[in-house]
């Protein structure tokens, strides 16, 4: 997993609202990603300030 590429698309996408969807993530991630790679990339988001919005606040 290359964190450094799904978190700059994740700041391309977040970077009107500050929010990211979790269907928005999901795409960005490879579904191989181990549980440590997912905690990182949380860590990783906060630290940005990118808040996870979940997607049914949208609906």
């Amino acid at each position: 997993m290359d964190l450094q590429k799904i978190m700059a698309k994740a700041r391309d996408v977040a970077k009107s609202s500050g929010t990211i969807t979790t269907e928005q993530l999901n795409g960005l991630c490879p579904n191989s990603m181990e549980s440590d790679d997912i905690a990182a990339l949380f860590a990783a988001l906060r630290a940005e300030g990118i808040r996870l919005k979940d997607d049914d606040a949208e609906k």
